[in-house]
């Protein structure tokens, strides 16, 4: 197994690790990889203002790519189908908090409520041929909570299609995922205590599987000397406080992804049921410290 580790890409560090193969042969998957995911993120990235997705918000892409109009399709449909817990325009919820951290100040009843009123469709106009167009408020729009977990199938079978290894992991930023003759175990932080030398909380098989986890013990927001957790709930505007950390193994790492942030917003025990109704095996450490978990996460624990 061969290992290669590629900082500033998706905002975080990229670890991948390739097997089956002779030592050059994965140096030049890796580099291959490595490649596709920076292609990608020029499309979806919401840092850059030349990437396709901010063009595309500006109206300066009539026509966008197939990789932004099939994650835009899929991300909306992700949003009726969640009820909202998913919502591409969160991104105007996490401005204002981010306002209110900087002022000190909570905010506003009214505002809030105006601000979740705003985002409750989808910015995007789908016409009857499936074409994407921005509408109002697309400038929130920040397709990272399936984007992510999306660019890193992409680049996972990039390695896969080239049929010259038997085994490949990416693993950046809480998303991971595997494809290979061979399961591979994998450890779950114990949100509670994120130390280096914790030891995890649980331990599970991926078996050509991804996942995603998400947590508050990292980031959050601090309003009036009161910290809050950065996970948003897209119905009320309010932080999401009963959950710790919240961890999906489902068939690919987009909808790991997906499935962590829509499930995330909802109670723990009502949670872990939502993912088990999308396939998705399911661990969640309540803010106490009560660990919950379905009957798919029962078939991966080790």
């Amino acid at each position: 197994m061969f290992r290669f580790i590629r900082p500033g890409l998706l905002g975080t560090t990229i670890e991948l690790v390739i097997g089956g193969c002779h030592e050059s042969t994965a140096e030049n998957e890796a580099e291959r990889a490595f490649d596709e995911i920076g292609r990608l993120e020029h499309i979806f990235s919401v840092f850059d203002p030349a990437s396709e997705l901010q063009r595309w918000k500006r109206g300066d892409v009539s026509e966008p790519s197939v990789e932004l109009h099939r994650v835009l399709l899929e991300a909306v449909d992700w949003q009726h189908r969640s009820g909202g817990t998913f919502n591409l325009a969160v991104g105007a919820l996490i401005d204002l908090w981010r306002r209110s951290e900087a002022l000190g100040q909570m905010p506003a009843p009214e505002l809030l409520a105006a601000t979740v009123a705003s985002i409750e469709q989808p910015p995007v106009d789908i016409d009857a041929r499936d074409r994407c167009q921005p509408r109002p408020g697309a400038e929130w729009i920040n397709l990272n909570a399936f984007a992510k977990g999306w660019i890193v199938d992409r680049a996972v079978e990039r390695v896969a299609l080239s049929g010259d290894c038997d085994q490949v992991l990416i693993s950046g930023g809480g998303d991971l995922r595997h494809w290979g003759v061979h399961p591979l175990r994998v450890g779950i932080e114990n949100p509670l205590r994120p130390y280096d030398n914790e030891p995890p909380l649980a331990i599970a098989t991926l078996d050509g599987t991804g996942m995603a986890t998400s947590g508050s013990s990292r980031r959050g927001f601090t309003v009036g000397g009161r910290r809050y957790p950065h996970v948003l709930d897209p119905r009320t505007g309010w932080p999401v406080e009963h959950t710790a950390s919240i961890t999906v193994i489902a068939a690919d790492a987009a909808t790991a992804d997906v499935l962590a942030t829509t499930a995330g917003v909802h109670p723990p025990d009502v949670a872990v049921e939502i993912a088990q109704g999308h396939g998705g095996a399911c661990l969640i450490v309540g803010s106490d410290g009560t660990v919950f978990s379905n009957d798919a996460w029962a078939s991966v624990a080790v």
